[in-house]
């Protein structure tokens, strides 16, 4: 009961959203303002006061499922590229449809849930093991994006990989939490308390932008979307079990291992949609995916809760 409470919650967001764009309350402009202030600010707060869930009890375990993470965060990018180029999405999507595969709602949905289902500590693990998402998230993600609007506008050229785009916000959040973890550098409380209370606007705000921009794309937008479709299964049931056969070689801790699994197989990220956001064909496709694949999570979820015991 208490995931569906939870998924109903963003629900509620996002269609608050598409009423206050339908009322002019909100328009693209200040949906693309809202998306930038998401990624560059509240979301590095969000990555920052992880750490105060972060427990140093067990220093080798963390470190053995932080390198988990990173293993597995170096085999969906290369999962995405192989399933985009099978699906043949379209050069100037390629890039956002590897973000929705690769990229699955953990902190915004997967928190809560994994608390509900396995407690407090729940948070800390599924922490450790998807540190890895920020900083892929800021870096490639990001880059994959803006790859596919330069590719779109024909000025792909002038869009080479450049790694001083790279430094951000939420890369600099991301390694910084990593150090204070690792270190073991003492935070005072009000820190935690600052971070937290910026970062905690996230989850409602992203949802209601998510929701203004489906009500900015028409019905006949989201049919035409049709590389949603075969999307959904494979971010909400092919990911997860690929996570479930991997963390079984890694720990033989079965709720370690459902933590996990439970994460990977959320809705795609809203953070691919405020990523998404200063590129309107990107944008669009991004704000649906999350949008119907939150929805079709709904019942998703649950099944596979039921299906790992949880």
């Amino acid at each position: 009961m208490t995931i569906v409470t939870t998924m109903c919650k963003l629900l509620i967001a996002m269609l608050i959203g598409f009423y206050l764009f339908k009322k002019n309350i909100l328009t693209k402009e200040v949906n693309a303002k809202l998306s930038s202030m998401i990624v560059q600010i509240t979301c590095p707060c969000i990555i920052l006061n992880s750490l105060s869930t972060v427990s140093h009890d067990d220093t080798g375990m963390v470190l053995k499922l932080f390198l988990a993470g990173v293993v597995m965060y170096v085999i969906f990018p290369i999962l995405a590229w192989i399933i985009t180029k099978i699906m043949r999405v379209p050069a100037h999507l390629r890039g956002t449809y590897m973000c929705m595969l690769i990229f699955s709602n953990n902190s915004f949905m997967g928190y809560p849930v994994v608390q509900a289902l396995y407690g407090d500590s729940a948070i800390f693990y599924i922490t450790i093991f998807n540190m890895p998402f920020s900083i892929l998230f800021f870096s490639m993600g990001l880059h994959l994006l803006k790859k596919d609007a330069a590719i779109e506008s024909g000025n792909f050229v002038k869009e080479k990989l450049n790694f001083r785009s790279f430094i951000n916000n939420g890369i600099i959040a991301s390694v910084a939490s990593l150090v204070i973890y690792f270190a073991n550098i003492p935070m005072p409380d009000i820190f935690y308390a600052c971070v937290g209370f910026v970062g905690n606007i996230t989850t409602p705000l992203s949802m209601i932008i998510i929701g203004a921009s489906m009500a900015a794309a028409s019905f006949g937008e989201i049919k035409k979307e049709r590389g949603i479709w075969p999307m959904l299964p494979i971010r909400l049931a092919v990911m997860p079990v690929i996570v479930w056969f991997f963390m079984h070689l890694v720990t033989k801790d079965v709720t370690l291992i459902n933590i996990c699994t439970i994460g990977a197989g959320m809705p795609v990220a809203s953070l691919v949609a405020m990523g998404a956001a200063p590129y309107p064909r990107q944008s669009r496709s991004a704000s649906i995916g999350v949008a119907i694949s939150t929805i079709v999570s709904l019942v998703t979820i649950p099944i596979m809760a039921v299906l790992l015991g949880a």
